[in-house]
C-alpha cells in the first residue's frame, strides 16, 4: 500500500487544487500584430462529461483493480457585457478491489462558483469565487486507503478526493500584443479553510497557494499556432489543530504546445515538464517544520500527440498517443519516503457529432499500459487500464 497519509498528518491529506489559469494560457490573436484578447467563453453554455476509468495492478503478491466513474457538469452564463458567472459540480464513485470491495467512496464532490469580469477591451480579466464543501469530508480508514491509490502519481484519476472545507480564490490576468506574438500573465491566490477529515474530530487546513503564470502565443490564422507557458506555485504551511505539519515544495510547470492545421483537420503536440521542490516535514521533535534532506518529488515529463479530421458535415474523429515519465525520487529504496520511477503510455480515439448549431456530443476511449518500480511500502507493478468518455456541450 502507498502510505501517503500518516496517523499524525505529517503529509497533506489532499492537495488543494489551484484555480485554472486558462484565461492567461488561452489567448486569442486577431488579424494583425496589435490585437490581443483574453478568451472568456462564447456565450452561455452547459457542458457535461462522463468518464469511466479502470486500472489493473499486477505484481509478485499484488492482483487488484482500481476504478472510478466521474460525472462533472459546468454551467457558464453571461450576466451582462463583460461579466460571466460559472458553476462547476461533479459526482464520483471510486473503489479498490483488494481493500474493501463494495465499500468505495461515492457521492457529490465540492461545488465551485466563479465570477469573472473583463475590461480594457478584453485585455484584462478579474476573477474570483468560492468552493462550497458539498462533498464528503470525513473519511473512514477505508476511504483513506482508497485515496492513497487515487492520488498515486502514476495514475490519472480525475477525482482524487471527495471534498474539503470552504475555500476562496481570486485571480488577475492580462494579455498584450508583443509584435507578432501575444504575451499573457496572471497571478492567483487560493485560500483553503479548516475542516474535519477524520472521525476522531481532528481539524486540518491546507496551506494557501500563490500562483504566478506567464504565457506567450503566436497564431498563424488558418495554418497553426505555437504557445509556451510557465506556471509557478508556492504554498504556505498545512496545519492540523492549528499547528504546522507539512508544506509543499515549490512547483514549476512548463508547457509548449503546437498546432498544425490542414484543410480537413489538425495535428496537436504538447510537451510538459513538472518539477517540484523539497517539501517541509515535521522534525524529529515533531515541533518544527524542516526542509526534507532529499526530495520526495521526482521529475514529471509528459508528451501528447493528437490528430483530428472532419469525416463529414457534422462528424469528426480524433486519435491520440501520450506518455508520462516519472523519475524516482531522491530517497534510497530502504527509506520510508522512497518511490521509484514509473512509465505510462496511452492510445485513444473518438468521434464528435454536431447536433445543429448549438450542441455537440462526443464519445471516445483510451487504452493505458505501463509499470512502476515500486516504493518503500509497495512492490513493483505492471499496470494496464482503459478509459471511456462521453461529453455533451450545449450553447445558448
Amino acid at each position: 500500500m502507498i502510505d501517503r497519509i500518516s496517523s499524525v498528518l505529517c503529509r497533506r491529506l489532499v492537495s488543494a487544487a489551484p484555480i485554472s489559469l486558462a484565461w492567461t494560457l488561452c489567448l486569442l490573436v486577431l488579424p494583425g500584430p496589435a490585437s490581443a484578447q483574453i478568451v472568456q467563453g462564447a456565450g452561455s453554455a452547459v457542458s457535461q462529461r462522463a468518464v469511466y476509468l479502470s486500472w489493473d495492478m499486477a505484481g509478485d503478491t499484488t492482483d487488484a483493480s482500481v476504478f472510478q466513474w466521474f460525472v462533472p457538469v459546468i454551467v457558464r452564463a453571461g450576466l451582462a457585457d463583460n461579466w460571466e458567472l460559472s458553476m462547476a459540480t461533479s459526482a464520483a464513485g471510486s473503489e479498490v478491489t483488494w481493500i474493501a470491495e463494495g465499500e468505495g467512496i461515492t457521492g457529490a464532490n465540492d461545488t465551485r462558483i466563479q465570477l469573472s469580469h473583463s475590461l480594457s477591451d478584453d485585455q484584462v480579466l478579474l476573477s474570483g469565487g468560492v468552493s462550497i464543501p458539498t462533498g464528503e469530508t470525513e473519511l473512514s480508514e477505508t476511504h483513506q486507503q482508497i485515496i492513497n491509490w487515487l492520488t498515486a502519481d502514476f495514475f490519472n484519476f480525475p477525482s482524487k478526493y471527495p471534498g474539503e472545507g470552504f475555500a476562496a480564490f481570486g485571480e488577475a490576468a492580462f494579455a498584450t500584443p508583443a509584435g507578432e506574438w501575444v504575451l499573457g500573465g496572471a497571478g492567483a491566490v487560493h485560500y483553503a479553510g479548516e475542516y474535519t477529515p477524520f472521525a476522531d474530530g481532528r481539524t486540518y487546513q491546507p496551506g494557501m497557494r500563490l500562483i504566478g503564470s506567464l504565457g506567450i502565443q503566436r497564431d498563424w490564422l488558418k495554418q497553426g499556432a505555437l504557445s509556451a507557458d510557465l506556471v509557478l506555485t508556492v504554498s504556505t504551511d498545512d496545519k492540523a489543530e492549528g499547528v504546522p505539519v507539512f508544506a509543499d515544495g515549490m512547483q514549476v510547470d512548463a508547457k509548449v504546445t503546437g498546432r498544425k492545421m490542414f484543410r480537413s483537420g489538425a495535428i496537436d503536440a504538447v510537451v510538459r515538464v513538472i518539477l517540484r521542490g523539497k517539501n517541509k516535514l515535521l522534525g524529529n521533535n515533531n515541533a518544527d517544520l524542516v526542509r526534507e534532506a532529499a526530495n520526495t518529488n521526482g521529475s514529471d515529463i509528459r508528451l501528447f500527440l493528437s490528430g483530428s479530421r472532419k469525416l463529414g458535415r457534422v462528424l469528426s474523429g480524433w486519435a491520440s498517443v501520450e506518455t508520462k515519465i516519472l523519475a524516482a525520487n531522491d530517497y534510497a529504496p530502504d527509506e520510508v519516503l522512497y518511490e521509484g520511477a514509473a512509465q505510462i503510455m496511452g492510445f485513444g480515439a473518438g468521434l464528435d457529432y454536431r447536433l445543429g448549431e448549438r450542441a455537440q456530443i462526443g464519445a471516445g476511449g483510451k487504452i493505458w499500459t505501463g509499470s512502476t518500480d515500486g516504493g518503500y511500502t509497495y512492490e513493483a507493478l505492471d499496470l494496464s487500464g482503459y478509459e471511456l468518455t462521453q461529453r455533451l456541450t450545449v450553447t445558448f
